[in-house]
């Protein structure tokens, strides 16, 4: 900040380039990064020197201290100065409020950020024009199904306790209006009489609570799908012909999650009913699977709710896991479900996240991509303790089957492509681009294989590299080829 003394060599300074003036009487001496950039790195500063102990307030707190919108909200009870205060890429503009209460963060510089229960009040509306600074009922309401999802019944009797002890400070609807809402998260409304506005809590409300970034994702999947143009691989011909594509779709499945048998092992066990004696659940895995694979029933059994899509899935893991009662077959999982350090959708946020994900993709049309679709939404939810994938691909598989065409194997040199492209999905590359790629490969490649025979469909298997393991085949510049067409 400029003072009387310092003002006029500053200004020398900044039209000399060794300093920059930021707004009147704010220069940033020595700075030598874009002014948006000084702006922002000593933007906590000029609010101190300006209003000294201000609150970051409102939509301001809701975005956890940033600007929003490229506006920085302050309060205190009198600011020194009442009008917004301009700088490169951001404005700070004071409001009208309280100091720091209790509950409220302590950042640098001697300022404040609105806590838990302030920052919800600040926000949601009152009757009569909303001021800038306020993001909103529904804003509201997201938050509040956020501390519930994140911190659970504990995290929302704490913000109703500091509410107790901020509502003097405060318009009493306001605060009326948020300590409803947070007590009708912890059951004050069973019929559903409260009115919300936000799709999160009102799902919650109703035991439905679901995951909005998974929502997006499948937004996103589907803006790809819908513009790809369907290319319908179809099963031709006699269906003798397909006879033991789905003995190596269960061989494969089963091998990519760790039960690896050999083939022919795996074929008495499947086909031929023999277990073995010294893996009993792992040769069960082989069997259900096939058996689900198969099954014209089972193959074809496909969803027209999210409800049906929970019922399907729910059936076939009952199946699929009856060997283990560990896995706890049929019942959707209770604790949170990792891969490295990736984490699903946590559980009490799997059945709405399936019922809401389902009316996203039903618009699809096209068969490859609803399996696309339905394969990402199930992975993502991994509704289960175990099997998951396996469930993915059969569920994903039944929208091709009822349409005619050609189910996808994913063969064990192709496993490192399949589950990059779910990993590249998940980190929100692309929009899952390279997963339907990938897919849309497997299955022309299943289309070209001659299922036929078991032992001519080993010998073009093996020459396509099919049971290679992913990591030597790579070391070895092998991949995943076309068969050699007649």
């Amino acid at each position: 900040m400029a003072t009387a003394a310092s003002r006029a060599e500053l200004s020398r300074r900044a039209k000399s380039g060794r300093a920059q003036r930021l707004a009147p009487g704010i220069y940033a001496d020595g700075a030598t990064l874009p002014p948006k950039d000084v702006a922002r790195q000593h933007l906590l500063e000029i609010v101190a020197a300006i209003w000294p102990g201000a609150v970051l307030c409102g939509r301001t707190a809701l975005s956890g201290g940033q600007p929003e919108g490229g506006t920085l909200f302050v309060a205190l009870p009198e600011p020194t100065r009442k009008s917004p205060l301009e700088l490169p890429g951001v404005t700070i503009t004071p409001v009208v409020g309280p100091g720091d209460l209790p509950g409220d963060m302590p950042l640098p510089e001697g300022l404040f950020l609105s806590g838990p229960a302030r920052c919800l009040v600040e926000n949601i509306d009152l009757p009569g024009r909303r001021p800038s600074f306020r993001a909103g009922t529904a804003a509201v309401e997201d938050r509040i199904d956020w501390l519930s999802r994140s911190g659970g019944a504990g995290t929302i009797q704490r913000t109703l306790a500091e509410l107790d002890v901020i509502v003097g400070s405060f318009d009493p609807s306001a605060v009326q209006a948020v300590r409803t809402r947070l007590r009708a998260v912890l059951g004050s409304f069973p019929d559903g009489s409260l009115e919300v506005r936000s799709d999160r809590l009102g799902a919650r409300l109703v035991g439905r609570p679901f995951d909005q970034h998974r929502l997006e994702m499948m937004e996103g999947l589907v803006e790809v799908l819908s513009a790809r143009a369907p290319r319908p691989v179809s099963m031709t011909g006699d269906p003798a012909s397909w006879a033991w594509l789905p003995f190596f779709e269960a061989y494969f499945s089963n091998f990519i999650e760790g039960t690896e048998f050999g083939v022919e092992e795996a074929r008495r066990i499947a086909v031929d009913g023999d277990l073995a004696a010294d893996r009993p659940a792992d040769a069960h895995d082989i069997a259900s699977t096939y058996r689900l694979a198969v099954d014209p029933e089972d193959q074809m059994r496909t969803p027209r709710s999210g409800e049906e899509l929970l019922e399907i899935l729910v059936g076939q893991h009952r199946v699929l896991m009856a060997a283990r009662a560990d896995k706890r077959p049929g019942e959707l999982r209770v604790k949170a479900n990792f891969a490295g350090g990736y984490q699903f959708v946590l559980p009490d946020l799997v059945e709405g996240t399936l019922f809401r994900g389902f009316d996203v993709i039903d618009s699809l049309v096209d068969p490859l991509g609803r399996a696309v679709a339905i394969m990402a939404l199930v992975t993502e939810c991994h509704p289960f303790d175990d099997g998951n994938g396996r469930v993915a691909r059969l569920t994903s598989n039944a929208e091709l089957s009822v349409a005619g065409q050609v189910r996808i194997v994913i063969p064990t040199v192709y496993r490192n492509n399949y589950l990059a492209a779910l990993s590249g999905m998940s980190g929100g590359a692309g929009n899952g681009q390279t997963l339907v790629a990938v897919l849309d490969y497997a299955q022309r490649w299943a289309a070209a294989v001659d299922w036929r025979d078991y032992g001519r469909s080993f010998d073009e298997l093996t020459a396509c590299n099919a049971f290679l393991d992913p990591g030597v085949a790579e070391v070895n510049g092998q991949r995943l080829v076309m068969p050699a067409m007649p």
